[in-house]
């Protein structure tokens, strides 16, 4: 059985339960949690879902995490009693126990648990340097200190929360570094004029890569995540990297010890800038009609009816 830690309104979680067979996957969603049964002892550990079905830890062969979402991210704890918080502190508590058994009985493939705490921006931006270009940046906070360039820069968001009413986020934005305020926190880049964005899904042995022509979008954004998703998911293209990219981006997650991530870089005029990885990225909407292989890939990845490449455990 494949065991998904995900919440009810996971698409891609849907698409793979599609193809798969909903009769070889558990699904827990952290966002209904109360609506399941949790027993653990010393041997093992079972759980029964809101229709009755049950699974225990014995019967799992492989483990996804996806993007569990703790309660109180839905529900803001000053709306919740104290015994819920208190409920819902304990209950995350052994979900997170629960991953750390099974990982540790070698069945979690492709993404790490919390993977975002160990491989950050920064951690990837070091990284980075041995084997793509990148962009110049800093972070500042409480200091008046400038980006050391001539050309333009811009400000994006480090973790991508929404922080106004309607759930907007801050997408990269060009802006006159001087005119930021130095009593907020900014995470400054280096504006790369470029051609196309280039998006990249390594799947543990597979590279996936695929770009997008920005000049149809540039006088809207620099950022195409800020359109909607109905607007560019067509016009990504499958893109051919050389293979020195190829074998740069398997050395990145080597050393990452990674074996899932969703590159973002920009291209122009044959060179490859490297902005991020997303460790547990979204990529469904490249390959939603499974015409681009990368589908399957992760299928085949993840399907308790093939082998196990279980992630590394890092003790």
């Amino acid at each position: 059985m494949l065991f998904i830690f995900s919440t009810t309104y996971d698409t891609t979680v849907d698409l793979l339960v599609y193809y798969i067979g909903s009769d070889k996957v558990f699904r827990f969603n952290t966002d209904i949690y109360k609506d399941y049964k949790i027993f653990i002892d010393e041997n093992s550990f079972r759980i029964e879902d809101p229709t009755g079905r049950s699974i225990t830890n014995k019967e799992i062969k492989k483990v996804l995490y996806r993007k569990p979402l703790k309660v109180k991210d839905i529900f803001p704890e000053e709306n919740l009693p104290t015994e819920e918080i208190y409920y819902e502190k304990e209950v995350w508590y052994v979900m997170r126990e629960m991953i750390n058994l099974l990982w540790s009985e070698e069945k979690i493939v492709l993404v790490e648990p919390l993977v975002d705490y160990r491989v950050g921006k920064f951690v990837q931006l070091r990284c980075a340097k041995k084997y793509f270009n990148v962009p110049k940046f800093i972070f500042r906070y409480g200091i008046d200190k400038l980006l050391s360039t001539k050309g333009e820069v811009i400000i994006k968001s480090l973790t991508s929360e929404p922080i106004f009413d309607d759930g907007s986020v801050i997408f990269a934005t060009k802006v006159k570094q001087e005119e930021l305020d130095i009593s907020c926190p900014w995470f400054v880049q280096e504006y790369i004029h470029s051609q196309k964005d280039i998006t990249v899904v390594f799947v543990r042995d597979e590279i996936f890569a695929f770009e997008l022509d920005r000049t149809v979008f540039l006088d809207k954004t620099i950022d195409w995540r800020e359109l909607s998703v109905d607007v560019t998911t067509d016009m990504w293209a499958e893109h051919k990297l050389p293979d020195y990219m190829r074998n740069s981006i398997f050395s990145f997650m080597m050393d990452l010890k990674l074996h899932f991530g969703r590159f973002d870089f920009l291209y122009n005029n044959n060179k490859y800038y490297f902005l991020e990885i997303n460790p547990n990225g979204q990529w469904a909407w490249l390959d939603s009609e499974r015409k681009n292989k990368l589908l399957d890939k992760v299928i085949n990845e993840i399907s308790p009816d093939t082998p196990v490449y279980s992630i590394p455990y890092l003790r």
